[in-house]
């Protein structure tokens, strides 16, 4: 893509410019292709203002979806009747003999090239229960990790993976649906997603600009190194800044700061009130309640132990001894793993999505769902978890966010990632005093107790940390992206370089 219009793109971002109030449009027979691979992309496109602003400024837009349930996509299709729905091709194939080798080396490469603790992290926690060979091949693996760390030899081992995706893959069939589409540009809003890579080369082969959406704040440091793009939009000035670290052959002006369409929603007025909200959640009237924000399964296995013993802490201590703990399943959970927790009492198990929990990410939201969420930390008194993302969704609101590491505690669940607070991405979080972290059973009570009693205290804190990781947060970052998106496409077909 050629150099991005800076007159566009600086219109499209500056706060309470034309460009955010009615959206540009495009020339006539722009098209976007928008890969939607994952609930949080649907969410972030279909759902929020972003679909609706490019359909506003002339966009033709093209939505590559995964299969889902009929009922779940019906739904879908008609919150997206302004754009056609095409399916999310994935590639025949089989895998070659070392590659899956080399992506571990180009991983261990990259995270010691850039010297990113969560690396090291993940790798202890995943391994804790490894065999003797499985450590052995650890070890040579992140050997050739570090002779591979140095530029040339990084740059090589990237190549050849792509040179073994390619001799496995049969990307025809992805060449012929996007040569129908003739988009003048792709748009990845989940660029980690393996469902995506397909199309990146696909789009390359056909000289089709990619710009990528960095989906969520660990994705830069907690994952390998991400595919090559045209252009790329973030969250914040702090996201900006480590993904022009990270990768220093990309220039600042392919870099748009954007925020993220997912903290729109919680700038809108919520539509429950506490009583309506109480009564969706089954809870009782009048009731007061702390969210506990569960993990993934594979983060957290023995967290539904840690619920059940806080539950019981509660009961036996006076001043929380009636306070519930709705108990929010992360969205690849269906509940079935929770068994003494949430038969407590005091326990209110409440399902990310209703409609089609458990399973593997590929579901699709519904705005009804986004409204329970929003709801249920508004009239929350804190949001519990340990070292999640919700920690930055209840800052938004101004609810207080407490993590939970008892790695300490004799008794306590010892199958839990405590040591996540560590990571690269979660790390500026605690050290802005936005998310407290209690180190044990007393503390956590006591916070508890402090949340409930003096909801106020640390509102500068989460202030900060919300502006400082998540950027602006004014509810019009999908203005912004619709916008920014339309400056690009526009500069792509006014330079005469679209297909």
């Amino acid at each position: 893509m050629p150099p991005t219009s800076r007159g566009l793109v600086e219109a499209a971002l500056a706060p309470g410019s034309p460009a955010e109030s009615s959206v540009r449009r495009a020339p006539t027979g722009t098209r976007l292709a928008v890969l939607l691979p994952t609930l949080y992309s649907v969410r972030n496109v279909v759902h929020s203002s972003v679909l609706g602003g490019l359909h506003s400024g002339g966009v033709e837009v093209s939505l590559l979806l995964r299969d889902s349930p009929p009922e779940s996509r019906r739904r879908v299709v008609m919150a997206a009747s302004i754009a056609r729905m095409e399916p999310l091709q994935a590639v025949n194939g089989t895998e070659i003999a070392g590659r899956a080798l080399l992506n571990s080396v180009i991983a261990s490469a990259f995270a010691r090239r850039n010297r990113l603790r969560s690396y090291e992290l993940y790798r202890l926690w995943f391994q804790r229960d490894a065999t003797r060979r499985e450590r052995r091949r650890r070890r040579f693996v992140d050997g050739l990790g570090a002779l591979a760390a140095t530029g040339p030899a990084f740059r090589g081992a990237r190549a050849l993976a792509e040179r073994l995706y390619r001799r496995s893959r049969d990307l025809g069939p992805i060449r012929a649906q996007l040569k129908e589409l003739r988009p003048t540009a792709l748009w990845s809003t989940t660029c980690t997603s393996p469902f995506e890579y397909p199309y990146f080369l696909a789009a390359r082969d056909l000289g089709i600009p990619v710009i990528a959406s960095i989906l969520s704040f660990d994705n830069l440091t907690s994952r390998s190194a991400v595919p090559t793009c045209d252009h790329y939009f973030v969250w914040s000035e702090a996201m900006k800044a480590q993904l022009l670290q990270l990768y220093p052959e990309v220039s600042a002006d392919r870099v748009s700061v954007t925020g993220t369409a997912q903290f729109d929603f919680h700038r809108k007025p919520s539509r429950w009130s506490r009583a309506e909200t109480l009564q969706r959640l089954g809870l009782p009237p009048g009731s007061r309640y702390f969210l506990y924000a569960a993990s993934h399964v594979s983060l957290a296995p023995e967290e539904p132990r840690l619920v059940h013993q806080l539950a019981r802490r509660m009961a036996s201590t006076d001043d929380l001894s009636t306070f519930h703990i709705l108990l929010r399943l992360h969205p690849q959970d269906d509940g079935s793993r929770w068994g003494q927790a949430a038969n407590d009492p005091r326990v209110v198990v409440s399902l990310a999505c209703e409609d089609t929990p458990g399973g593997d990410e590929w579901k699709l939201p519904t705005p009804e769902e986004q409204d329970r969420l929003i709801a249920s930390l508004t009239h929350a008194e804190a949001c519990l978890n340990v070292a999640s993302t919700m920690s930055l969704d209840a800052a938004v609101l101004d609810r207080p966010a407490l993590g939970i590491d008892l790695s300490s505690e004799p008794n306590g669940p010892a199958g839990v990632m405590y040591s996540e607070y560590g990571a690269t991405h979660y790390e500026p979080l605690v050290r802005s005093g936005g998310v407290e972290v209690a180190r044990g059973w007393d503390e956590l009570i006591g916070l508890m107790r402090l949340a409930a009693t003096e909801p106020g205290r640390r509102r500068a804190e989460r202030a900060r940390m919300v502006e400082q990781v998540c950027g602006r947060v004014d509810g019009r970052a999908g203005e912004r992206i619709a916008a920014t998106l339309i400056g690009l496409l526009r500069d792509r077909l006014s330079s005469g370089a679209a297909r």
